[in-house]
């Protein structure tokens, strides 16, 4: 073996969790994001500030708003004199959702409704600007693969927390409310707990065992790439031991969608691994499904019922009972839909898909802006792949896309911009997809004209 080879294996041979982009160290930390991330799950999002906001006045929405706020002065303000000028597209197509969203809003307001819907309108609104904010902020502010992963980092602790509290709930210990801050109250009166198949549904921090479960599907990516990629040992040591805990965690909503959410984020994070690691982690999860089965056998039981047995599930039927309802109105309303706040559960139910609720609020238009969200947080995982100059960065973004795939397979059974928690890290991930692309134009430089003296 000459050197030269040796040289090559042992670049190769690189864990990469040692793949460190040069110069990131000097970055300032993203501190508000930072907290931002960590928030969105370890508090939950009916816990507002009392007054009149009601849901609102959620932390994690009012520091969206904020974002929103930030990021038009940002791009209206700040002054470009670079020579290359570059294109972001992942700015383009949220600002394209977001104009889509604000022309559903603005049909909403031709017709005087009820104070019901009138609320709802400007609500919707608000959850728009929240969204689009969070996600045009992201791309903004977010350059370097050091900050994606404290945003990850920080995400990470916000939903191992939320586990460990879902957890603990079905031992009859309820800490949901541990962060809580002082003046705060709880905007809900949907609290207690619900049984399906004679097992306790847990929903953490969520607002719903749905969202819980979506939620611990999330943690199983995020800590299965730091434990693979953490530069530091014991992080990646505690990554798989939160990694467990959140698998613990799905099962205990009993709920179809999370574990369908997981399924969905492993066909694509899969992509990142070889084969054997692949055929290994196959093999352990038989053994870890053969030792929950014989270690929870009354869970392992209700889920596997309302598997099977979905198409008599009174979720289900209560669900597309009200499907004949969306198709009328959608007859009657073509384009620009009803607007938003229009689906009153009075008339509607609680459809559970948002797909059919942008179909009944927004039309052909409302359809079109959610199909240019899922489509482009979709493309983003190309877009991220080409960023990618490291092993570390190509796992992160396999990661992140197979979050935002798993958020977006829950679209199909639950209102998911209802639900903040979820609803958050779907555009947090958006953003984190396109943050590193962008189309360089090379500004034209306009020389000053010559001046020719003459000799006498």
């Amino acid at each position: 073996m000459t050197i030269g080879q040796s040289a090559t294996q042992g670049r190769q041979q690189d864990s990469i969790a040692s793949s460190v982009t040069p110069g990131e160290t000097r970055e300032k930390i993203p501190w508000l994001l930072a907290f931002f991330c960590l928030l969105i799950p370890a508090l939950p999002s009916f816990v507002v500030v009392a007054g009149p906001l009601k849901s609102n006045g959620s932390p994690a929405r009012m520091i969206a708003v904020l974002f929103f706020g930030l990021s038009v002065l940002g791009l209206i303000l700040v002054r470009r004199s670079a020579t290359t000028r570059t294109l972001a597209p992942g700015i383009v197509i949220m600002l394209l959702f977001f104009l889509l969203e604000l022309t559903i809003y603005g049909t909403g307001l031709t017709h005087v409704d009820d104070a019901l819907i009138e609320a709802g309108k400007t609500r919707g609104l608000i959850v728009i600007v929240a969204y689009s904010g969070v996600a045009l902020y992201v791309m903004t502010r977010i350059k370097t693969t050091r900050d994606r992963s404290i945003l990850l980092g920080c995400l990470t602790i916000g939903l191992i927390f939320a586990c460990v509290v879902g957890l603990l709930q079905t031992a009859n210990i309820d800490i949901r409310y541990l962060l809580q801050p002082p003046g705060f109250v709880v905007n809900t009166d949907e609290l207690s707990y619900a049984e399906r198949h004679g097992i306790r549904r847990v929903f953490g921090t969520s607002a719903h065992p749905i969202e819980f479960s979506v939620l611990a599907a999330v943690a199983v990516v995020l800590t299965i790439h730091f434990a693979r990629c953490a530069s530091s040992r014991r992080v990646r040591r505690l990554s798989a031991l939160a990694c467990g805990v959140a698998l613990l965690a799905l099962p205990a909503a009993v709920s179809r969608s999370g574990m369908v959410a997981l399924g969905a984020a492993l066909l694509v994070y899969m992509w990142s691994f070889k084969v054997r690691q692949i055929a290994v982690a196959v093999a352990a999860g038989a053994v870890a499904t053969l030792a929950y089965l014989g270690a929870f056998p009354a869970s392992a039981s209700a889920l596997w019922q309302q598997t099977v047995n979905s198409e008599s599930d009174p979720s289900i039927l209560a669900r597309t009972v009200d499907y004949a309802v969306v198709g009328d109105t959608f007859r009657a309303h073509p384009i620009f839909g009803l607007g938003f706040g229009s689906t009153a559960p009075t008339e509607y139910g609680f459809l559970d898909n948002e797909w059919l609720q942008q179909i009944v609020q927004g039309g052909i238009v409302g359809l079109t802006a959610f199909i240019i969200l899922s489509g482009g947080g979709i493309f983003g995982i190309t877009a991220a792949l080409r960023s990618a100059s490291t092993a570390r960065e190509r796992d992160q973004a396999y990661a992140v896309g197979a979050i935002f795939v798993a958020v977006l397979t829950s679209s199909v059974t639950m209102d998911l911009f209802s639900f903040a928690q979820a609803t958050f890290i779907m555009f947090v991930c958006f953003a984190l997809l396109w943050s590193q692309f962008g189309v360089a134009f090379t500004k034209e430089v306009v020389s000053p004209p010559t001046v020719h003296h003459r000799v006498e």
